[in-house]
């Protein structure tokens, strides 16, 4: 019996002791909480959001995925709530590593970054609404959408992210 009771106890401690290590572990790529899936960064596997906006997982980005996703992202860069971005909001989200490495490519980044807000206020008052930022995100994907069959493919995405 007493065996038995210090197999008991020895397991339990184990369980505990492994539990403890796994939910101490850090957020970061792969399966689990967050942006998981692949990671966010352009170091997994389908590349950068292409994984993260292909929610049913088929390998297509329908429009719906994409709509909902440009719904998401503003949200995220609206900051202060307001139904518009302000340039800053827009400049402020980095998207991909952007580590400094190379100041040279990070300088033009950004310079196509403050660009495409240039492009996508449409009535040209300084901000980018909601429905703005949805029309500049329906031309890319239809922009990326080569066959036209409503649908993106990774290599539709492929083709228009390196463009």
């Amino acid at each position: 019996m007493a065996g038995k009771l210090k197999m008991m106890v020895a397991l339990s401690l184990t369980t505990a002791l492994l539990a403890s290590v796994v939910q101490a572990q850090p957020f970061g790529y792969g399966a689990g909480p967050g942006w998981g899936r692949g990671g966010m960064m352009m170091n997994g596997p389908g590349r950068g959001r292409f994984p993260i906006i292909d929610a049913d997982e088929n390998g297509v980005i329908s429009a719906e995925e994409a709509a909902s996703a440009a719904e998401e992202v503003f949200v995220a860069m609206d900051s202060d709530d307001n139904g518009e971005l302000s340039m800053e909001e827009y400049m402020t989200v980095r998207m991909g590593p952007q580590n400094g490495w190379n100041k040279e490519r990070q300088a033009a980044r950004e310079k196509e970054k403050s660009d495409r807000f240039a492009t996508m206020d449409a009535d040209k008052n300084g901000s980018v609404s909601q429905a703005e930022f949805i029309a500049s995100s329906k031309a890319r994907f239809e922009e990326a959408d080569a066959d036209k069959d409503g649908k993106v493919t990774p290599w539709e995405w492929r083709s228009q992210q390196w463009n």
